[in-house]
């Protein structure tokens, strides 16, 4: 029997989300999650009576004029209340469990539109990650900064860096040409995390090219955009710098992101990253 879901298309900064807004239980995430992203949402838009936003940048000239196919799929919970301070608590999980800003970006800004007027400040819970979030939304509800977890540890590994953020680590690979072959290779040597990412740099250009791993939920992309892999490549940036205030930009395939990063007494203290977000309707399909 088809089950109906309703759903949003998010595009932060090109990589494509899916946020899912009916209740799914989570030992069923991967199973939605996997059909969901074999859909052609383009395809079903007009039997909806509404448009999906114009996703900019290379992917949308390339693929997305053709097709629009989530990359991700995360969950959105029921607001939760905490026992101790009465206070309620938003939430997102992915299909993996793993940890993913730009999903918590697009989920701050669809919340934030759930209010009249729209909240400039979304705090929340994602899957991944033990504290509280928070996303400062623009007034156009067009752009959102999230603060990023920090780095649980920080490593070499032969030319690159591996930046382990507790709910995905990523490895750092300076002038690295992008590589299915030599993403895959990694992968196995890095399967203890259950989400992992490398992220091609081109330092020249200013260019970085993310491929992700998420192992629950079975998939690999090569990404539109990565919040946590620009976290781990804006760390790398900082490792041998002084105390100060550092602002990075990388242009990835489908849209640049952003990172803040303050480094006080020889440790990073806080790192924020923002970025575009567009979201389409309310969009119910059947699974």
């Amino acid at each position: 029997m088809a089950e109906k879901i309703q759903l949003i298309v998010a595009n932060p900064a090109g990589n494509t989300t899916i946020l899912v807004l009916s209740p799914v239980d989570r030992e069923r995430y991967a199973e939605v999650a996997g059909k969901l992203l074999q859909i052609d949402f383009k395809r079903i838009k007009a039997a909806h009576g509404g448009s999906l936003p114009f996703f900019p940048g290379t992917f949308t000239e390339e693929v997305y004029r053709q097709e629009i196919r989530g990359e991700q799929v995360g969950f959105v919970l029921e607001d939760r209340t905490d026992p101790e301070t009465g206070e309620k608590t938003a939430a997102v999980e992915m299909a993996g469990m793993e940890f993913c800003g730009n999903a918590f970006r697009a989920f701050a800004c669809w919340k934030a539109q759930g209010f009249r007027p729209p909240l400039r400040e979304v705090r929340g819970k994602m899957s991944g990650c033990e504290g509280i979030l928070t996303a400062a939304i623009d007034a156009e509800g067009k752009n959102a900064e999230v603060t990023m977890p920090l780095p649980v540890s920080v490593s070499r590994y032969g030319e690159g860096v591996l930046v382990d953020l507790g709910g995905i680590a990523h490895l750092v690979l300076p002038d690295a040409e992008p590589s299915a072959e030599r993403f895959e290779a990694l992968r196995k040597e890095f399967n203890r995390f259950s989400a992992f990412g490398a992220m091609f740099m081109d330092g020249e250009n200013g260019f970085m090219t993310p491929v992700v791993y998420v192992r629950d939920a079975g998939t690999m992309y090569f990404e539109g955009s990565c919040a946590s892999g620009t976290t781990a490549a804006a760390v790398v940036e900082t490792l041998e710098k002084p105390d100060g205030t550092y602002r990075y930009s990388y242009r990835q395939p489908a849209g640049t992101l952003e990172a803040r990063v303050v480094k006080e007494s020889g440790r990073i203290r806080e790192i924020r990253l923002g970025g575009p977000v567009e979201l389409s309707q309310v969009i119910e399909v059947e699974i």
